[in-house]
């Protein structure tokens, strides 16, 4: 269960600070490294419960919400599970973080430890918090009486930086509430926001790809000294960058999980973060950062389609298909229509969101742009970010130029190297030099699917922050490399959640696709509909995940904390409306009769659109680049193909 070969030997030499990926970096910043207090003889304390707009679309339903008042449909304790018996601690909390300094050859720093419960009644755990090695921060529950064997990491959001135990897609997952699964994430190297640590290669190396291993490693090997056993069942579940880790653990990692619940995923980062949303800024914003396009317009365009291709439904049921019909010039200013209309120049400037970044010759240098559902929310700072206001002045998220600046090449190329981006096929290919070590592009998920691995990919349609085709160009890679539909789908399935943006918001975006991992690795039973639910709580927001690579608010004072969260909590309030999710090549479409709030009305669409080719000028490949655990000694390696 420890990745391929050479990585072994990598993994049990002792970390230094060294130098940069491939070659040698100027140090142009201390790294950033977490504060760790000693570990005390701490006593059980109790622990406080975990405190955790309006809806895109307002229209009020209150008599359905008010009959309709079911639940996610989940897992109970013991339906989708096998049978995995309880197994109790063989030792005190305190003995565990007494005595563990190396874990499967990792050099481990216990650095807080206590006993407790989110709220009276909930299973108690063992939290444990550190490091892994020199820079990883990590927190891990151990149930105390509950564990039946199974173990779940969780993926963070943005740059990482902090530690966060909210599991996407988890609402009122029982098995997960009542203490069945050993539940750890970690910081991917480094503390905060701070782009100081991109000059130390041990950090970088973290980050893009070996401390959710080495976090795997450390977790199963935490567990079977605390209960004499290891996991039986392993799960990953990410949204945002947490979906890049996702994958990047089904491409490099095969053995590390059986069950991987991928959402939103930052796939290709370095075309995200490098061409993508430069290539987006400069198209909405003139030079001194007005708005050539502001959010009221988006919105004329998206009600407009909306009304041409689900106007009962209210939502982009098949983002591609509607996408491909709906003419922008539809709603065009012309002599007669002079409101709520566009101008030629501003339907130009939507044309060039949509169709993604280009260069002179018109070929693509993403697998294409944001998708019209998604213009709701055009003015989200980690996507367009166009004016909320007509004639408002916005400025650029600060991953952005943080991301192309400093990680895309291997120096700092300055704020002006940001600001002249030429957007050409020579300066693409420049940045390709080290996607293989940042991106997770592996289309032949081969070794996944023969150590017995399920996946479970998907992202919202009306995505404004990291472009829903990116997850559909990956998908179609990966049927393509299986074999086919079929073939993917005995292993893998792929769900577009209509009209909800990044992680979540803005339509039903709640569906029990953690359950449905669990149940399909344990059990058998492939997922085909599933229902997604909305509920008169819902917000749009960035969701579990967190927005893509350096978005996000400001960072906790530390990320090293022992908090017991509540696990696999049920939703807050009814059901407003519900639909029926099916898997790629299919859409959701209505049948034509009964509540359009109800999944019941819907039924699974093959749709050609949703399978129409995503030519650009990057590939999806089995090539990576592999450095030791000091980030240094990087090669390319091809993996292994089917």
């Amino acid at each position: 269960m420890q990745g391929f070969g050479p990585r072994l030997r990598w993994h049990k030499a002792a970390r230094v600070r060294a130098a940069g990926l491939i070659g040698v970096l100027s140090v142009l910043g201390a790294a950033a490294v977490l504060a760790v207090p000693a570990l005390g003889s701490q006593t059980s304390r109790e622990v406080s419960r975990a405190q955790s707009t309006g809806s895109a679309y307002p229209t009020a339903r209150a008599a359905l919400a008010a009959a309709n008042k079911a639940r996610v449909v989940a897992a109970s304790a013991n339906e989708g599970l096998a049978k995995v018996p309880v197994k109790k601690a063989r030792m005190t909390c305190a003995e565990l973080a007494g005595s563990t300094t190396k874990v499967g050859g990792l050099k481990v720093q216990i650095a807080n430890y206590q006993v407790g419960s989110a709220a009276p009644g909930d299973p108690q755990y063992c939290a444990l918090t550190g490091h892994i090695a020199k820079y990883i921060g990590f927190e891990v529950l151990l149930p105390t009486t509950t564990w039946h064997g199974r173990y779940l990491q969780i993926g963070c959001g943005g740059l990482c930086g902090s530690i966060g135990l909210n599991a996407p897609q988890s609402t009122d997952f029982k098995p997960l509430a009542d203490g069945y699964f050993v539940v750890a994430s970690q910081d991917e190297g480094h503390s905060g926001q701070s782009n100081a640590w991109f000059s130390n290669a041990t950090q970088r190396v973290d980050f893009a790809y070996l401390s959710d291993h080495d976090l795997a490693v450390v977790s199963k090997g935490l567990a079977a000294k605390f209960y004499g056993k290891a996991p039986k069942y392993s799960y990953f579940d990410g949204c945002s960058q947490g979906g890049h880790q996702a994958l990047t653990e089904a491409q490099r990692y095969p053995q590390d999980f059986n069950g991987i619940l991928a959402g939103a995923p930052a796939t290709i980062m370095t075309e995200l973060n490098s061409v993508l949303h430069e290539y987006e800024f400069d198209v909405v914003l003139d030079k001194s950062g007005h708005g050539l396009l502001d959010e009221p317009e988006a919105q004329i365009v998206l009600n407009a389609a909306l009304k041409q291709c689900d106007p009962k439904v209210g939502l982009m049921l098949d983002y591609r298909g509607c996408q491909a019909k709906f003419n922008l010039d539809s709603v065009k200013c012309t002599a007669t229509k002079t409101s709520n209309c566009l101008t030629s120049s501003e339907l130009a400037v939507v044309s060039k969101v949509l169709a993604g970044p280009v260069d002179r010759q018109g070929q693509h240098l993403y697998p294409g742009g944001y998708s019209l559902a998604s213009a709701w929310d055009w003015n989200n700072g980690t996507g367009p970010n166009i004016p909320v206001t007509p004639g408002g002045t916005v400025t650029p998220a600060t991953f952005i130029t943080a991301w192309l600046q400093y990680f895309a090449f291997e120096k700092n190329i300055g704020t002006t190297g940001v600001a002249n981006e030429p957007f050409t096929k020579a300066y693409f290919e420049r940045l390709e030099k080290l996607a293989p070590f940042w991106d997770d592009t592996d289309p032949d998920l081969a070794p996944f699917e023969k150590d017995g691995g399920k996946l479970i990919l998907w992202q919202g349609g009306g995505d404004w922050s990291i472009p829903t085709i990116s997850s559909t160009a990956y998908y179609q890679a990966v049927v393509k490399a299986m074999g086919g539909v079929a073939a993917a789908q005995k292993f893998t399935r792929y769900y577009v959640l209509p009209s909800v943006g990044h992680c979540g918001g803005g339509a039903p975006d709640t569906y029990a696709g953690l359950a449905a991992v669990v149940r399909w690795t344990e059990k058998g039973k492939a997922p085909n509909g599933i229902q997604a639910n909305e509920y008169n709580s819902s917000l749009p927001s960035a969701g579990s995940g967190g927005p893509p690579p350096g978005g996000g608010g400001p960072p906790p004072t530390t990320d090293l904390t022992d908090a017991i969260p509540v696990l696999g909590a049920p939703a807050v309030g009814p059901v407003l409306r519900s639909i029926e999710l099916f898997p790629y090549p299919e859409v959701p479409a209505y049948k034509g009769h009964g509540s359009v709030d109800q999944a019941s009305s819907f039924v699974g669409k093959v749709s050609k659109a949703f399978q129409a080719p995503t030519p650009w000028l990057g590939k999806f490949d089995n090539i990576m680049i592999w450095c030791n655990a000091r980030g240094v000694d990087c090669r390319k390696r091809v993996m292994p193909t089917s």
